[in-house]
């Protein structure tokens, strides 16, 4: 079974929302929807959102976190950089992105990013952003990425990217 919009719903994340049981198999991104994604939000430092199934709205099966970034023009590929201002340039950072272990291999993870990228791109409608930035915590979750196009920036960080459509 894959996921679509008749059986789960993406929203921000809230109080009413049971991270306790949420296990991905990463113990960094496991602790980090337990204890500090609350923190996060109330201090305006990411936005976080949740999958939940429909008919279990305060079990979450996945989430991914949103916030501003800037990415140095000369970590881009040359044929970017030559089109950009010297400055660093706005991005949207998807730092982190998970998904329960009981609801893994069914296409959650592809759900989850394509919302970022539409909750990015209909927010560089208003505030300017070049690209979407991920950090991928190892190499399976690079090949994941860049699946999806993403590409790795020429920095020092392990981070990629993708053009905002």
């Amino acid at each position: 079974m894959s996921f679509g919009a008749a059986t789960i719903r993406i929203e921000p994340l809230a109080p009413r929302h049971d991270r306790t049981a949420f296990r991905c198999g990463d113990d960094s991104l496991d602790r980090y929807i337990r204890e500090q994604a609350g923190q996060d939000v109330r201090r305006g430092t990411a936005r976080i959102f949740v999958a939940v199934a429909c008919d279990q709205p305060e079990r979450v099966l996945g989430f991914f976190t949103l916030s501003a970034a800037a990415v140095v023009p000369s970590d881009l590929p040359p044929e970017m950089e030559r089109r950009l201002p010297r400055h660093p340039i706005p991005a949207a950072l998807v730092g982190r992105l998970a998904i329960d272990r009981s609801v893994g291999r069914r296409g959650l993870g592809s759900v989850l990013l394509a919302d970022a990228v539409k909750k990015t791109k209909f927010a560089a409608a208003t505030v300017a952003m070049s690209v979407i930035v991920v950090d991928p915590i190892d190499e399976t979750a690079r090949a994941f990425y860049a699946a999806f196009g993403f590409r790795s920036l020429l920095g020092p960080q392990r981070r990629m990217f993708l053009p905002i459509p």
